[in-house]
């Protein structure tokens, strides 16, 4: 959960992104960091400009519901199964209390994520594989003599 004084700052559109590529999270709209109501002057105006900006700078746009509360807006954006969910062309993620972009990396494993795969599943473009470095590190450390077929499977590696 989130809050955020008022509408003014566009860096909610983040956090939005973090929680449609990473899971169900809230935004509050009208209270500050200390936890108390600020409230929002014009809330039903307030949704109309917060569904704006979420339909006009998310791609794709991600599930979220908008609700009003005691003068506050409470914006609830569900985890997405297209991922990666990107603002200014930048997939992010929650760290702690903040929002940070994701790595190369990491952005794939979420477009490998949207595409309902993962990096296990994808075959290597290598597919002269040996296990000479592994090999070496069992015979010194284990007194193995030779990696064999039923060692390789034991390990999943066949």
């Amino acid at each position: 959960m989130e809050y955020k004084e008022n509408l003014s700052s566009n860096t909610f559109l983040k956090t939005i992104s973090a929680y449609a590529n990473y899971g169900e999270g809230k935004i509050i709209f009208g209270i500050n960091d200390q936890g108390n109501i600020i409230g929002i002057t014009d809330p039903v105006n307030g949704c109309l400009n917060l569904e704006n900006k979420i339909n006009d700078s998310l791609s794709p746009v991600p599930e979220f519901r908008l609700e009003i509360q005691e003068n506050t807006i409470v914006l609830t954006v569900y985890e997405g199964r297209y991922k990666p969910y990107l603002y200014k062309g930048k997939a992010y993620k929650r760290n702690d209390s903040s929002t940070v972009e994701v790595d190369r990396l990491e952005y794939n494993r979420l477009i490998l994520e949207g595409c309902n795969q993962t990096f296990e599943e994808i075959t290597s473009f290598n597919q002269q594989l040996t296990f000479a470095k592994l090999e070496t590190e069992f015979i010194r450390v284990m007194g193995i003599e030779k990696i064999n077929k039923d060692i390789l499977k034991t390990l999943e590696l066949y």
